[in-house]
Formats: structure tokens, sequence, C-alpha cells
């Protein structure tokens, strides 16, 4: 009888909410412009993240995978911008230098959570 009713105890706690040990890897929750997206005179590009990202472990590419008129379009790496990230570290911005032209475009991402998972992602877009 003692080992029925600890077993049920153990199932009521785990199906009440058990506190568990989860890490929280980091995802990308928003961005600006949005996937698969079309923008107009775009500057900025934003990634809004679920969890706080490790301070000076964010970095990103942007590379040009199209362009209007052109069918063989080869890879284009974009170096013309600058990143910060939010003060609560869930933010991070890449300021272009000068709007990025008509074309399609992939930034490439990578960061580290305050929890230490490392974590990449992809965002697609296109530029009118």
């Amino acid at each position: 009888m003692k080992i029925r009713s600890a077993s049920l105890a153990l199932v009521m706690l785990l199906a009440t909410g058990l506190p568990m040990v989860a890490k929280a890897q980091p995802s990308v929750i928003a961005s600006t412009p949005a996937a698969g997206s079309s923008a107009k005179r775009l500057s900025q590009i934003t990634l809004g993240f679920d969890a706080p990202l490790s301070p000076g472990t964010a970095g990103a590419e942007i590379v040009m995978t199209g362009m209007p008129g052109m069918t063989d379009h080869p890879p284009m790496v974009i170096k013309a911008f600058t990143t910060q990230m939010s003060a609560d570290g869930r933010t991070l911005t890449l300021a272009l230098r000068k709007a990025l032209p008509a074309g399609s475009y992939t930034v490439k991402w990578s960061a580290t959570g305050v929890d230490k998972s490392r974590v990449a992602g992809t965002l697609d877009f296109a530029v009118e």
C-alpha cells in the first residue's frame, strides 16, 4: 500500500507541474522584415528573440541571393552594416549604411543564449 501511495503521489506531482530544469534556447520570434516578406527602402533589419542572448555573442551575415533581371546571380555578401544588441539582450539590429537594392536576401545569424546554448538560423526576404 505504501508503494502505491508513493507512486500516486509522484504521478500527481508530475501532473500538477513539478518544476523541471529546462534549457531555453533562444529562437527568433519576430523580425523586420518578416520572414518571406517584401520590403521597400530597407535600411535596418531586426531580429527579436524569445530569450536573452549573451552579450557580445550574436553575429549576422547578409547575403544577396538574387537580383531582378539576373537569372544566375551569384551570392553576394553585404558588408556595409553594423550590429547592435538591445539592453535586454532580446533584439539584434543590423543597421545598414545604405538601403539595400532590389533583390532577394538571406540573413544568416548565430548567437549564444545566457544558458550557453549556441543557436543559429536564417531569415529570407526580398526588397522591391
